[in-house]
């Protein structure tokens, strides 16, 4: 399935619709698509060993060296209640970081990198409102595209989820 960019520039200049856009990371997991804000994802690498840690939330599958920085691998599929499976070596990490949080998400593969205006980026409807994790829906054709807050995705140092 192709998904296509917004383009939103006349004559050259930019227009007041272009500077309000904002770039996000799809990504699958299983069938479903997902979006992060751009400017928290770090990079994104293959599937590596891990090391199991007890007593975490139930969504770190362990930690992970990178650059020196030991970082939580987060299962979405955990956090979301989606069927689990063991994560494969073609499985993708998104490294996010917000503020001085630093995490890596566990997807199945990265789609693209589209932009988005606000007026796209509609509110959750009422029945999925109350999702922590959801602040808005964008519709890209017959595909329904959820955005996370990818704050709260981030495990806290009480936070048991």
């Amino acid at each position: 399935m192709e998904l296509s960019t917004l383009t939103t520039q006349e004559a050259g200049h930019p227009s007041q619709a272009t500077l309000l856009l904002r770039h996000y990371v799809i990504f699958r997991i299983d069938q479903q698509h997902y979006a992060l804000p751009l400017d928290h994802v770090l990079r994104a690498v293959r599937m590596v060993a891990f090391t199991v840690v007890p007593d975490v939330p139930d969504s770190v599958l362990g930690v992970i060296n990178i650059s020196g920085q030991i970082v939580p691998v987060i299962s979405l599929r955990r956090l979301f209640g989606q069927a689990e499976r063991p994560p494969e070596l073609r499985d993708i990490l998104l490294i996010v970081q917000v503020h001085e949080k630093t995490g890596a998400f566990v997807v199945d593969e990265v789609l693209d990198v589209l932009e988005f205006t606000p007026k796209q980026v509609q509110p959750p409807p009422a029945v999925v409102s109350s999702s922590r994790f959801v602040t808005g829906a964008v519709q890209q054709k017959d595909l329904l595209i959820l955005v996370l807050n990818d704050f709260r995705l981030l495990p806290g140092r009480d936070d048991r989820q």
